[in-house]
Protein backbone atom coordinates (compact mmCIF):
# COMPACT_ATOMS: atom_id res chain seq x y z
CA UNK A 1 0.00 0.00 0.00
CA UNK A 2 1.38 3.36 -1.06
CA UNK A 3 0.46 6.84 0.07
CA UNK A 4 -0.54 8.89 -2.98
CA UNK A 5 -1.34 12.61 -3.17
CA UNK A 6 -3.59 13.70 -6.04
CA UNK A 7 -3.47 17.40 -6.94
CA UNK A 8 -6.14 18.35 -9.49
CA UNK A 9 -8.76 21.08 -9.66
CA UNK A 10 -11.13 18.88 -11.68
CA UNK A 11 -13.16 17.49 -8.78
CA UNK A 12 -14.95 14.68 -10.62
CA UNK A 13 -11.70 13.28 -12.03
CA UNK A 14 -9.90 13.68 -8.69
CA UNK A 15 -12.64 11.77 -6.86
CA UNK A 16 -12.68 9.01 -9.49
CA UNK A 17 -8.89 8.56 -9.29
CA UNK A 18 -9.10 8.55 -5.48
CA UNK A 19 -11.77 5.85 -5.49
CA UNK A 20 -9.93 3.65 -7.99
CA UNK A 21 -6.59 3.90 -6.18
CA UNK A 22 -8.26 3.32 -2.81
CA UNK A 23 -9.98 0.24 -4.22
CA UNK A 24 -6.62 -1.31 -5.17
CA UNK A 25 -5.29 -0.66 -1.65
CA UNK A 26 -3.54 2.71 -1.67
CA UNK A 27 -3.98 5.41 0.95
CA UNK A 28 -5.06 8.61 -0.77
CA UNK A 29 -4.94 12.32 -0.01
CA UNK A 30 -6.31 14.98 -2.35
CA UNK A 31 -5.69 18.66 -3.04
CA UNK A 32 -7.53 21.03 -5.35
CA UNK A 33 -4.57 23.18 -6.47
CA UNK A 34 -0.81 23.48 -6.15
CA UNK A 35 -0.90 25.67 -3.06
CA UNK A 36 -3.12 23.17 -1.23
CA UNK A 37 -0.90 20.40 -2.58
CA UNK A 38 2.24 21.85 -1.00
CA UNK A 39 0.52 21.85 2.40
CA UNK A 40 -0.74 18.29 1.94
CA UNK A 41 2.77 17.07 1.04
CA UNK A 42 3.99 18.29 4.45
CA UNK A 43 1.07 16.72 6.34
CA UNK A 44 0.64 13.45 4.41
CA UNK A 45 4.23 12.73 3.26
CA UNK A 46 3.15 10.71 0.20
CA UNK A 47 5.20 8.11 -1.66
CA UNK A 48 4.07 9.48 -5.05
CA UNK A 49 2.39 12.72 -6.18
CA UNK A 50 -0.01 12.93 -9.13
CA UNK A 51 -0.36 16.54 -10.27
CA UNK A 52 -2.31 18.38 -12.96
CA UNK A 53 -0.60 21.22 -14.85
CA UNK A 54 -3.42 23.72 -15.37
CA UNK A 55 -4.91 24.75 -12.01
CA UNK A 56 -5.95 27.99 -10.29
CA UNK A 57 -3.94 29.66 -7.50
CA UNK A 58 -0.76 27.66 -8.20
CA UNK A 59 -0.38 25.54 -11.33
CA UNK A 60 1.66 22.37 -11.71
CA UNK A 61 4.81 24.24 -12.75
CA UNK A 62 4.56 26.54 -9.73
CA UNK A 63 3.98 23.52 -7.51
CA UNK A 64 7.12 21.85 -8.91
CA UNK A 65 9.26 24.98 -8.45
CA UNK A 66 8.40 24.99 -4.75
CA UNK A 67 8.41 21.20 -4.38
CA UNK A 68 11.96 20.76 -5.72
CA UNK A 69 13.19 23.43 -3.31
CA UNK A 70 11.55 21.72 -0.33
CA UNK A 71 12.70 19.01 2.04
CA UNK A 72 10.24 16.68 0.24
CA UNK A 73 11.85 17.03 -3.20
CA UNK A 74 12.72 13.31 -3.17
CA UNK A 75 9.00 12.44 -3.60
CA UNK A 76 8.41 11.64 -7.30
CA UNK A 77 5.82 13.66 -9.22
CA UNK A 78 3.82 12.41 -12.19
CA UNK A 79 2.01 15.06 -14.22
CA UNK A 80 -1.52 14.15 -15.33
CA UNK A 81 -2.72 16.62 -17.92
CA UNK A 82 -4.52 17.15 -21.21
CA UNK A 83 -1.76 19.68 -21.93
CA UNK A 84 1.24 17.60 -22.88
CA UNK A 85 3.19 19.15 -25.71
CA UNK A 86 6.95 19.02 -26.23
CA UNK A 87 7.38 22.38 -24.45
CA UNK A 88 5.39 21.04 -21.46
CA UNK A 89 7.58 17.93 -21.27
CA UNK A 90 10.71 20.07 -21.52
CA UNK A 91 9.58 22.42 -18.75
CA UNK A 92 8.43 19.51 -16.59
CA UNK A 93 11.75 17.73 -17.12
CA UNK A 94 13.67 20.82 -16.05
CA UNK A 95 11.54 20.99 -12.91
CA UNK A 96 12.05 17.31 -12.06
CA UNK A 97 8.74 15.76 -13.16
CA UNK A 98 9.33 12.00 -13.42
CA UNK A 99 6.60 11.10 -15.91
CA UNK A 100 3.68 12.50 -17.90
CA UNK A 101 0.32 10.84 -18.48
CA UNK A 102 -2.06 12.43 -20.96
CA UNK A 103 -5.72 12.87 -19.98
CA UNK A 104 -7.90 11.02 -20.67
CA UNK A 105 -5.99 7.88 -19.70
CA UNK A 106 -6.68 4.25 -18.93
CA UNK A 107 -6.47 3.43 -15.21
CA UNK A 108 -4.08 0.52 -15.83
CA UNK A 109 -1.57 3.00 -17.34
CA UNK A 110 -1.74 5.15 -14.24
CA UNK A 111 -1.42 2.12 -11.99
CA UNK A 112 1.69 0.95 -13.87
CA UNK A 113 3.35 4.39 -13.63
CA UNK A 114 2.73 4.49 -9.89
CA UNK A 115 4.17 1.00 -9.45
CA UNK A 116 7.31 2.09 -11.34
CA UNK A 117 8.03 4.70 -8.63
CA UNK A 118 7.29 2.62 -5.55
Amino acid sequence: MAKILIIDDEETLRITICELLSFVGHKICEAEDGRDGLEKVKEFKPDVILCDIMMPKLDGYGFMEEHIASEYSYIPVIFLSAKIEPKDKKMGGILGVKQFLKKPFVFSELEQLIENYL
